[in-house]
């Protein structure tokens, strides 16, 4: 597991319904969960979530039934972005209240006032809680947004639902720098979501459209790496933009995007082959895994990459497991002796 990151899963459909309504509640107790759950009394509760924390970023993702979404009491540090992917949310915020329908979002801040979600159907929801300051220099008048409906086809907020697939694929969060660069990634998409326009255009966003939609491809990419058909073409028309404007996103952080696909699967075959639970795994299986059509190829620019052949890092990982196996037996041995 990386330093920083980490994942709570949770699915209440094991537990009898007699006492569910009181295990959910406590999950905010135990520190599961940054916001409160409660029941709502006349339907059987249901949750089933992953809480997903990154440095600076927390995501929860998952589908609610007869529960009640509350955000905790704070100082106003944090801001939550809530999306109901699919069905239909009542938010609630002092004297305020909207809907959220099928991909609707919604900002809240929870200072002085708790906020309120309600559902009285089955929900797929998605939460962003994310520092204030993370976004409030590039937002006029945050506090005009802030319990203020964000339809469900505003710019930001499409790519922002894209991009939420990149945190699926926990092997993708492989190092500190790649949590950093989603983190960035979710505030410029926030920003985008909540400065744009219906004409599409932003308000007073000193961070680039481009960058954000640049933010969300690289994510579908990331997630997508084992496609082998995947294609400059294939992935301009996923989100709606020309060959040419898709090449130019990244020709302007220079780099081409065949070259970050490439990057991107050496990556993540470096971290598959030091990983000891893949050592049963065929290198030939792993690279063909990661959309690699041609070995030879994979093997000539995975040592141009990293000065060393795959075998080389398999063994290296496999070495570092053993010595770490190794350390843990003698310091076993020497307690043993000192009782």
């Amino acid at each position: 597991m990386v330093t920083g990151y980490s994942v709570v899963r949770f699915s209440s459909c094991a537990l009898p319904v007699e006492g569910r309504a009181k295990a959910i509640e406590e999950l905010h107790e135990r520190g599961l969960l940054e916001i409160r759950l409660t029941g709502d009394v006349e339907a059987t509760p249901h949750v089933d979530f992953a809480n997903r924390s990154l440095p600076g970023l927390g995501i929860l993702t998952g589908r609610f039934a007869g529960v009640r979404r509350h955000g905790a009491r704070e100082d106003g540090a944090f801001l939550y972005l809530c999306m109901t992917l699919s069905g239909t949310s009542q938010a609630s915020w002092r004297e305020k209240e909207l809907v959220l329908s099928d991909g609707d979002a919604v900002l809240m801040a929870s200072e002085e006032h708790a906020w309120t979600l309600a559902s009285s159907s089955p929900v797929d929801i998605a939460g962003i809680r994310l520092p204030r300051s993370a976004i409030a220099p590039f937002v006029s008048k945050l506090g005009d947004v802030t319990m203020r409906r964000i339809p469900r086809d505003a710019d930001g907020l499409r790519l922002l639902r894209k991009y939420l697939r990149v945190v699926t694929d926990d092997e993708g969060l492989g190092t500190p720098a790649s949590l950093r660069l989603v983190a960035n990634h979710f505030y410029d998409l926030v920003v985008l979501a909540l400065t744009a326009k219906s004409d599409g255009t932003g308000t007073e966003i000193s961070r680039t459209a481009g960058a954000a939609r640049l933010a969300a491809i690289k994510g579908g990419i990331v997630a997508d790496l084992q496609d082998h058909t995947l294609n400059a073409t294939m992935v301009a028309a996923r989100y709606g933009v020309t060959v040419r404007y898709l090449h130019k996103l990244f020709q302007n952080e220079g780099i081409t995007f065949s070259e970050f696909v490439l990057c991107q699967r050496l990556e993540r075959a470096h971290r598959v082959l030091r990983n000891p639970l893949h050592s049963r795994r065929t290198i030939s299986a792993i690279a063909f895994e990661l959309g690699f059509n041609d070995l030879s190829y994979f093997n000539r620019a995975f040592r141009r990459r990293y000065s060393a052949t795959p075998s080389d890092i398999r063994s290296q990982g496999l070495s570092w497991t053993a010595r770490g196996l190794l350390s843990r037996g003698d310091q076993d041995g020497r307690q043993r002796q000192s009782r």
